[in-house]
Formats: C-alpha cells, structure tokens, sequence
C-alpha cells in the first residue's frame, strides 16, 4: 500500500513539473471566440469576485500557481499590464494551489505582488474555462467573449500584448 500512494506521489509530481512547463505557442495569443462562463470566487481577503461585475471591461483571467515557476515568471508584467489600462482593463492571477490562501497569500506578500488574485483551489471554475495545464491566460472582451488564450508564460508588458489589449479597449 505504501509503494502504491508513493508510486501514485511521484507520477502526480512528474505531471505538476511537465504541466507547469506547457509547451508554448509561437503566436501570442490563439484567437478564440467563446462565452466566457459566468463564475464567483474568492480574492485573498475572502469577498467574493463575481464575473458578471467584469461587464464593459476587457479582463485578463491568468490561471496558474505558486509553486509553477513558469506561472509566477508572468505576474509582474501582468501588473505593469494592468498599470497601462487602469481604467478599462482587469487583470487577475487565478490561483490554482490546492491550499487556496494558505499557500497564495504568503507567497504574493514574500515577492511584493500586488495583483489581484482570486482563489480557485479545485480548479472548478479552471474547468469550466477548458484549462488543462497551467499558466493558461485567457483575454475577454467588454462582451464577456473569450477572444485569446495564451498557453504558456508571456510578457503581458511587450508590445503584442499592449496592441491586444488596446485594440479590445477602444472597441
């Protein structure tokens, strides 16, 4: 029994590192047009965020965790992404550890991340958005339209992003 769970441990670590280093894309972001599912999850004060408050604003959802290093690589340039477009643009890490804020909040502190983090632990409202590795960011339109998907770690500060998001923005 033991080997078993131990066997089972390992073969669920080697997935966490080969998910966490998906393969990434030559294009940016892929082009997509689907509804994005309405959803409500918890920030790290505990209020809960709920999706439909994102109306008339372009949102970048970023899926990802903490101990992913390919996933935490984005949030700065997330933040500077966000600090361009205060006014029309949302942009939130959507934390998939398994310990939700016990892991997350200390985590955002120790590297002085300020973005806004909601907290997706079983990885429900993940699924419900076709993620299946991690990071995985999704971009929304005012409409509530997932217009791009970027699977893998990006500059969300470089030019490619700058021009997306500017282009939803003064539609």
């Amino acid at each position: 029994m033991v080997s078993r769970v131990a066997g089972l441990l390992v073969w669920f670590l080697s997935l966490s590192v080969a998910l966490c280093a998906a393969q990434d894309s030559a294009v940016f972001v892929l082009p997509e047009r689907t509804p994005a599912p309405s959803f409500t999850l918890p920030d790290l004060s505990g209020r809960s965020v709920s999706s439909v408050a994102f109306a008339g604003k372009v949102v970048v959802l970023s899926f990802g965790a903490t101990w992913c290093p390919t996933c935490t690589s984005e949030l700065q340039s997330l933040e500077n992404l966000q600090a361009r477009f205060p006014n029309d643009l949302l942009v939130y890490f959507v934390a998939l550890d398994g310990r939700g804020e016990r892991d997350v909040k200390p985590f955002m502190v120790k590297h002085g991340h300020r973005l806004p983090v909601l907290l997706d632990p079983q990885m429900a409202v993940a699924r419900e958005h076709g993620i299946r590795w991690v990071p995985v960011t999704l971009v929304i339109d005012r409409q509530g339209v997932v217009v791009g998907r970027a699977i893998g770690p990006r500059e969300w500060d470089a030019k490619e992003a700058i021009d997306l998001v500017r282009s939803l923005v003064s539609r």
